[in-house]
């Protein structure tokens, strides 16, 4: 099987004449990639040969794992509970190579954007459980969870902040939210590789964006997750104009809202990923 693909599509961004919605959408894509057109040129951006692939099997990441299930993305029993805690894949492509008979297991991380809305939840979690991930001290830990309304302002400190159930960080001592800023700056590396990789058997190796267009076409996007990485880690670590956290071309903010509104949230714009082609 021969395919001849185009400059746009060897770098990875197209747009295509029909939508797909969901990951099931693409697992059936994937599944049925000897016809399918973007499935080809997804499987040559991965650096596989058609014409070498024995069989392939696309699989749906569900967000609980069971041992059944488990065991159809290769996971041992041993590997489960990290697995299940830091994965950040949405879809497992399994390929058999002819000329060594090996299953390769490809895991691919799912991001839809919105020409209108071009914010995405990347990670969120309790302070207390990202200071157990990444290691940072009380200091950092006490203004985070201030920041994010786990920890609550008194009656008397609540007067003088303009949220009562949470700081903004230009109401916290300077030297603590300076303690704040030079973690991550001096962590970008674990944070981003944690936020948007993951860790175990499901983290992802490849980025995928998708953004359904008003004329029912969908642009997309095949990323390295290395280069995914290094492009959202790009920029300086600094406070935002409503005195949020930047942290490159990613936000931590206060989760807000239900269930878990006082976990730190950290969202994407997934839409910036057609940049780096240009």
């Amino acid at each position: 099987m021969t395919i001849n693909f185009d400059a746009k599509q060897q770098l990875g961004s197209v747009t295509a004449k029909g939508g797909f919605a969901n990951e099931h959408d693409i697992v059936a894509k994937f599944q049925n990639y000897q016809t399918d057109s973007e499935a080809q040129v997804w499987l040559s951006i991965m650096g596989y040969e058609l014409n070498k692939i024995n069989r392939l099997k696309a699989l749906h990441i569900p967000t609980r794992l069971n041992q059944k299930r488990a065991r159809e993305f290769g996971i041992s029993p041993d590997k489960m509970a990290e697995t299940q805690k830091y994965k950040k894949a949405d879809i497992q492509v399994q390929l058999m190579i002819t000329i060594d008979d090996i299953i390769y297991r490809e895991n691919i991380s799912l991001k839809k954007a919105k020409q209108s809305a071009n914010f995405n939840q990347i990670d969120k979690r309790s302070v207390d459980t990202y200071q157990t991930m990444w290691q940072f001290n009380d200091t950092v830990a006490n203004t985070l969870k201030k920041f994010t309304g786990a920890t609550l302002p008194t009656d008397t400190e609540a007067e003088n902040l303009r949220d009562k159930r949470r700081w903004y960080l230009d109401e916290l001592p300077k030297e603590d939210v300076e303690q704040v800023l030079a973690f991550f700056d001096n962590n970008k590396h674990l944070i981003f590789s944690d936020i948007l990789r993951g860790r175990g058997m499901l983290s992802a190796e490849w980025f995928l964006v998708t953004c359904n267009n008003h004329d029912g076409s969908v642009q997309w996007t095949l990323k390295n997750i290395n280069e995914v990485i290094n492009f959202y880690a790009k920029c300086d670590i600094m406070l935002s104009k409503k005195f949020g956290l930047i942290l490159g071309r990613l936000t931590a903010q206060r989760k807000g809202g239900t269930p878990d509104p006082t976990s730190l949230q950290f969202k994407i714009k997934p839409n910036d990923i057609f940049l780096i082609d240009n």
